[in-house]
């Protein structure tokens, strides 16, 4: 009878091995790459709420942060004077709301893709985020990266 107990053991034993090898593997696996992934996924969530926010947050004077851009812009004829001053008023509101992330907002419809408020250059940006909202006769996109 020892004996069998003892090639009992012994085959338990060994039949832990491969379920010891299996959670050593797991616990040790590098997660890094799926969580760049994940992150990559959610820029076009990102883009999209940030630039839905700027649609909808109301500033003192009661207009949201788009509909203020877009009434500078066509107060000055979408010249240089009324990108600058759309720049003052988006770029502080984007730097905030992004908290790190680089981005810039351009306008497609009037300007022709012209970049209204950048913190980088969208020519160096990968991965990209995109949202997009018009207001007025503007159509504003707005990209993300890391």
């Amino acid at each position: 009878m020892d004996e069998r107990g003892f090639a009992f053991t012994l085959d338990a034993v060994l039949a832990l091995i491969p379920v010891l090898i299996v959670f050593a593997a797991v616990t040790t696996a590098n997660y890094a790459p799926l969580m760049t992934s994940f992150q990559e996924a959610r820029l076009p969530n990102t883009a999209q709420d940030s630039i839905e926010v700027m649609a909808h947050y109301k500033e003192d004077d009661g207009f949201s942060t788009l509909e203020d851009v877009s009434n500078t812009l066509k107060k000055n004829n979408n010249d240089r004077t009324g990108i600058k001053a759309a720049e003052e008023i988006a770029g502080p509101f984007l730097e905030k709301a992004l908290n790190g992330k680089h981005y810039a907002l351009t306008e497609e419809n009037q300007l022709k893709g012209k970049v209204i408020a950048s913190n980088a250059e969208l020519k160096d940006a990968r991965d990209v985020g995109i949202g997009a909202k018009s207001c007025g006769n503007y159509t504003f996109k707005l990209y993300v990266w890391n």
